[in-house]
């Protein structure tokens, strides 16, 4: 058995020396060994966590392709509903099998049961009296102004049987109220109408609803000559004429709307075979109401005209 030197200055026996050697071999092993797991552990684990990575990733670019196409929907369907148009006027199925139909053209060309003005874009109020006395001479279809809508078309009779048809008007959609300052001008074969929301919480001194500013027929000029569809397109692009039109002594009663959705309903008889009624609407934001506040600002008013024979469900 060898035996420690008993001093530094003692030199190592070769058994001591092969022991050493080999101890420390052993330990660098050991070490090695060690450091080699570790080096597979720690490789494997960065394996996992890149795929873990890369799953992730991939799921994200699903999640966010998916979510801008929702998007996407919610927003066509939203364009849809908002800004195709203000008006969409049509002719139910029963009232279409009577031979009721309707049409942009005076001649009944290119009759059909639905209809749609065009929009008006960036609506300012404006008030009637700057309103064209000749809205129902201008032109058939859309003819808007500035501020204002205005359409005119026409409901024929094609049976062959006297009708009673009912005609009304719905507001379906409205946003930030603007249709509380909405006012709608029907001439039915060439005579006004006017309607009107009533000014909610607005109450006159014996607790009436607040009353309507007064308004006349105009007068139509002489020899007046109905504008090119360029001359329409023209004015609809230049700032608001604010003249004052010529009116008569003949007042205008405004009418309220039947309830918050409904304009009016009504019921005209006696259209016979071969008969047609001229329609032309005009909607635009009264600033004389007192509902027109700047909480209204970039509203719209978007409404539904719907015909149907009398005693018949819409």
């Amino acid at each position: 058995m060898s035996r420690k030197p008993k001093n530094v200055d003692e030199p190592f026996s070769p058994e001591q020396l092969e022991r050493l050697e080999y101890k420390g071999d052993k330990d660098v092993q050991l070490q090695r060994q060690k450091e080699g797991l570790f080096q597979r552990y720690t490789a494997k684990r960065d394996a996992r966590d890149i795929a873990s990575q890369v799953r992730w990733k991939r799921r994200a670019g699903v999640t966010l392709v998916v979510l801008v196409l929702v998007l996407l929907l919610i927003w066509i369907m939203t364009w849809l509903l908002t800004t195709i148009g203000d008006l969409v006027i049509t002719v139910d199925s029963g009232a279409a099998k009577k031979g009721i139909s309707i049409s942009e053209n005076a001649n009944g060309s290119g009759s059909t049961f639905k209809l749609s003005a065009n929009m008006v874009n960036e609506v300012t109020n404006i008030t009637y009296d700057w309103l064209p006395a000749t809205l129902d001479l201008e032109a058939d279809g859309s003819h808007n102004g500035r501020n204002y809508l205005a359409y005119t078309f026409y409901l024929t009779n094609n049976g062959k049987e006297t009708l009673t048809y009912q005609s009304q008007l719905q507001s379906v959609k409205a946003a930030k109220d603007a249709d509380e300052a909405c006012r709608v001008m029907i001439y039915k074969n060439a005579d006004p109408e006017v309607f009107a929301k009533e000014n909610r919480g607005l109450t006159s001194a014996d607790g009436s609803p607040e009353p309507y500013e007064k308004i006349y027929k105009k007068e139509i000029p002489e020899n007046y000559t109905p504008p090119t569809p360029e001359e329409i397109e023209a004015a609809a692009q230049q700032p608001q004429s604010k003249e004052l039109v010529n009116h008569t002594d003949e007042e205008i009663v405004i009418q309220p709307f039947v309830d918050s959705k409904t304009v009016f309903n009504t019921s005209y008889e006696g259209l016979e075979p071969g008969q047609t009624d001229k329609y032309t609407i005009v909607m635009w934001i009264e600033g004389e109401d007192p509902e027109c506040l700047d909480v209204i600002r970039d509203g719209y008013v978007k409404l539904m005209w719907f015909f149907n024979i009398a005693d018949e469900e819409l």
